[in-house]
């Protein structure tokens, strides 16, 4: 981590706790431009920008300390979108990224390709934040080439929206197909960055919040157990349930440690099968992690007076953002295959090895 790492992640913090209510991030809640005004003072787009382009020179451990505490507070905005729309306009030389929010898509097809009228192919279900962004980061490009950044003003695009989920706020309308309005914008080219390159980032930003939100959603859990009362004691004292959040609890640790791996990684040349194991893992436990808490908490866990559900929420969209767990345990097994590795532990030792 770099030395603003713990400033920037106490100053979120405060920030998420004072101005981040139930209200903002329950389904159906509009865009939270107050609370977008009050996040653009962390200047969240310039984190992994470096210094010499006018940034903040963090690293990507630095941004998954942020998004971690974003998505303990189910944070409705597009953050993680803004770190890898602001590191992508460095890599492709644009210059500053601006604060207003973006939507970040990918496609098969390489946008340089686009003429006005096309239809862009997607390789996601949807693109979270499509309708509210100001810009719209398309990524595309051949699989064994530099991909290609097309950085598109709202405006340009017609968004298609994809079928509502229920499980997200009225702001973070998904696109399911994005049109192009009009031609003439610059392709520019990602050196030395393959489109699956940039996913494998996506995702390991998406598990941040994942483990972020698995981390709210024990905390909340040991709460709850600690003070609901059964026979006589706190249901936290009957083993069987000691041992749910016994496993709860290392469910959000290895989620945590997998995503601090990741983010560690980057720029070496494992960094894409450790973004898929974090990604993997997280989504791994997520899905246990719900089935955990709302199975302590009963009935309460889904009401609206409790805030259980905007974590649980969140953690199901989340494992589905930018590949699902299938996805990724897919491209981990065809990451060691290239490399002509056996097994997962010949990959541990050989990427572990000094050299």
């Amino acid at each position: 981590m770099s030395d603003l790492a713990r400033p920037l992640a106490e100053a979120a913090e405060r920030l998420f706790g004072q101005r981040c209510g139930a209200a903002d991030a329950a389904p159906g809640a509009p865009w939270a431009q107050a609370l977008w005004t009050d996040v653009e003072a962390l200047a969240a787009h310039q984190l992994l920008v470096p210094e010499a382009a006018g940034g903040a020179g963090g690293d990507w451990l630095d941004a998954c300390a942020l998004l971690e505490r974003a998505g303990a507070f189910s944070v409705p905005l597009p953050l993680a979108e803004a770190l890898l729309a602001g590191w992508l306009r460095a890599q492709a030389g644009l210059g500053a990224a601006t604060p207003e929010p973006v939507a970040v898509a990918f496609t098969a097809a390489d946008p340089a390709a686009l003429r006005g009228g096309a239809t862009l192919t997607l390789d996601e279900p949807g693109v979270p934040w499509a309708a509210q962004a100001r810009h719209v980061a398309l990524v595309g490009g051949v699989a064994d080439a530099d991909a290609c950044l097309l950085w598109l003003p709202r405006d340009a695009l017609e968004v298609q929206p994809a079928a509502a989920r229920g499980v997200e706020p009225a702001a973070r309308v998904s696109a399911r197909a994005l049109t192009l309005r009009t031609p003439g914008f610059a392709c520019a080219r990602l050196p030395g960055l393959r489109v699956a390159d940039v996913r494998a980032r996506a995702a390991v930003l998406t598990a941040a919040e994942i483990a972020g939100a698995l981390g709210r959603v024990l905390a909340l859990t040991l709460a709850y157990t600690g003070e609901r009362v059964q026979f006589g004691r706190a249901i936290g004292q009957f083993q069987a349930v000691q041992h749910q959040l016994a496993q709860l609890a290392e469910e959000a640790a290895a989620a945590r440690v997998a995503v601090r791996a990741a983010a560690k990684a980057e720029g070496t040349p494992w960094f894409v099968p450790a973004a898929a194991a974090a990604k993997l893992r997280a989504g791994e436990a997520a899905g246990l992690a719900v089935r955990i808490a709302h199975q302590l908490h009963g009935a309460i866990g889904i009401t609206a007076e409790h805030a259980l559900h905007l974590s649980t929420l969140r953690l199901q969209a989340w494992r589905d953002e930018h590949g699902a767990e299938a996805a990724w345990a897919r491209a981990l097994v065809d990451n060691l295959r290239q490399r002509g590795l056996r097994s997962a532990w010949q990959a541990v030792v050989d990427c572990t090895s000094p050299g």
